[in-house]
């Protein structure tokens, strides 16, 4: 390998670390809150605080009305013409739209506290937790605007600082407040997650972004603009609403049908084999889906297809010994990251992994979706997994499966998922050849064949 080479793979792996390192550092951090939530307030206390704190980012998440995506975009298309006025018009009216979206999602969370608690828990005596999440409703719309500029100048190393600065700042707050609080402790310590992360990332990068916030434009809101990155926003918005909104929706039925303790024992599984799935998703925002897009404007379908099979087997291998290996150590995991409370996780956590394992499948096999067909092509492959979720757990929850429904439910989905990803993809041009369906229908079967075994 020559020289010039060899420091373009370096530099290339020091970006994935870094980017890699936000969604680390956050799952270490989120490990060493949810450990001593675990420790103080036990299962029961878990999951009352993982509904509120579902309904937290599910409303921030509305506040913020999808603008991560198309704030990026267009800063990272000002910074292209050196026209920073461009830049600070966009920032400036993001941040008017957020503002009243956030101050209105928030008024109604605090007037509406006791509704939402029954909505939720299935009772009102919750509703100042629900208040308390507020401040996080807040945090969360403001982080998507802070993550669209993050992205749009390709500045990993902000979101690494707001990934540490939130989270450490949770941990502090949780540990000084949990159990002399209780439950409203640890609420507080989620709601400081995302406004501190924004803190302290707009601290440390306060000079690389001066120029982005100041001088104030003439016009602060800027009504086309407005109109511009609100419809390419609104796609965006209707799968991160339409996936939160679903398992928020679910769970709360679960949460009523088995009980409080065993939606704390569902948030850990949930929990655990979602961080394994968030290795493999950011790559897949961190360098592939930047490979494909130029691909898909340089080569078309045929440029996507040939580098999606390159890619495949190596990526599906890795992300199957990582799913098996995370299933095989789920006690000593569910130890480490909880208590032995939590022993009777573990078939929640096999089945959940493996529909983690169909869904990182449909990511990297849809990664061009969006570069190559637009919404039209990527919304439908979005709505999948929450679709079939919400199916396959009324089919379940009817069958008399228990505390597993959910669990199962989530495999089905994934799998779900992963063929229709699969078939969307083919009909665009990106279609598998039959070594890589063998390949993931293999990796499927031998991963549910080893759940099995586990759950017993």
């Amino acid at each position: 390998m020559t020289p010039t080479r060899l420091g373009l793979w370096k530099n290339r792996a020091a970006r994935f670390l870094t980017g890699a390192g936000a969604t680390l550092s956050g799952a270490f951090l989120g490990i060493l809150r949810n450990k001593w939530l675990a420790l103080h307030l036990h299962a029961s206390g878990l999951g009352v605080l993982a509904q509120v704190t579902s309904g937290q980012i599910w409303l921030g998440t509305l506040a913020g009305m999808g603008l991560s995506l198309p704030v990026a975009r267009a800063i990272g298309a000002a910074g292209g013409l050196g026209d920073p006025a461009t830049a600070r018009r966009t920032i400036w009216t993001a941040l008017s739209l957020v503002g009243i979206g956030s101050s209105a999602v928030a008024a109604v969370g605090l007037l509406f506290a006791r509704p939402i608690s029954t909505a939720l828990l299935g009772t009102p005596d919750h509703a100042l937790l629900v208040q308390i999440s507020m401040l996080g409703v807040t945090g969360v719309a403001l982080q998507g605007i802070l993550s669209g500029l993050f992205a749009g100048r390709s500045d990993i190393g902000a979101n690494l600082a707001l990934s540490l600065g939130g989270g450490t700042a949770a941990v502090l707050v949780t540990w000084a407040l949990v159990p002399r609080l209780g439950l409203a402790g640890g609420a507080l310590g989620a709601a400081v997650l995302a406004p501190a992360g924004v803190a302290v990332a707009l601290f440390f990068r306060r000079r690389s972004y001066a120029g982005v916030f100041t001088p104030k434009p003439e016009r602060p809101f800027d009504p086309a603009l407005a109109r511009s990155i609100i419809g390419i926003g609104a796609a965006a918005l209707l799968l991160s609403l339409v996936d939160l909104g679903t398992m928020l929706s679910v769970r709360a039925h679960y949460l009523r049908v088995n009980g409080i303790a065993a939606n704390g024992l569902l948030q850990a599984a949930l929990s655990l084999s979602q961080q394994v799935g968030a290795v493999f998703g950011t790559y897949i925002s961190s360098y592939a889906f930047g490979k494909v897009s130029a691909i898909a404007s340089a080569a078309g379908s045929g440029g996507v297809r040939a580098y999606t099979r390159k890619q495949w087997t190596p990526f599906l291998l890795l992300a199957a010994v990582t799913v098996a290996a995370a299933m095989v150590a789920a006690t000593p995991l569910l130890h480490l990251l909880y208590s032995s409370r939590f022993d009777p996780a573990r078939p929640m956590v096999a089945w959940a992994l493996v529909g983690e394992f169909c869904r990182v499948g449909m990511i990297g096999w849809a990664v061009g979706a969006l570069p190559l067909g637009g919404a039209r092509l990527w919304v439908p492959i979005g709505l999948a997994p929450p679709a079939g979720l919400a199916i396959s757990y009324a089919v379940l929850a009817n069958t008399g499966a228990g505390v597993v429904s959910l669990p199962l439910a989530y495999l089905a989905s994934g799998f779900v998922s992963l063929c229709f990803g699969g078939i969307a993809m083919s009909r665009a041009g990106v279609a598998p050849a039959r070594r890589d369906i063998a390949l993931a229908l293999a990796c499927a079967a031998a991963l549910a064949a080893l759940a099995a075994r586990v759950a017993r």
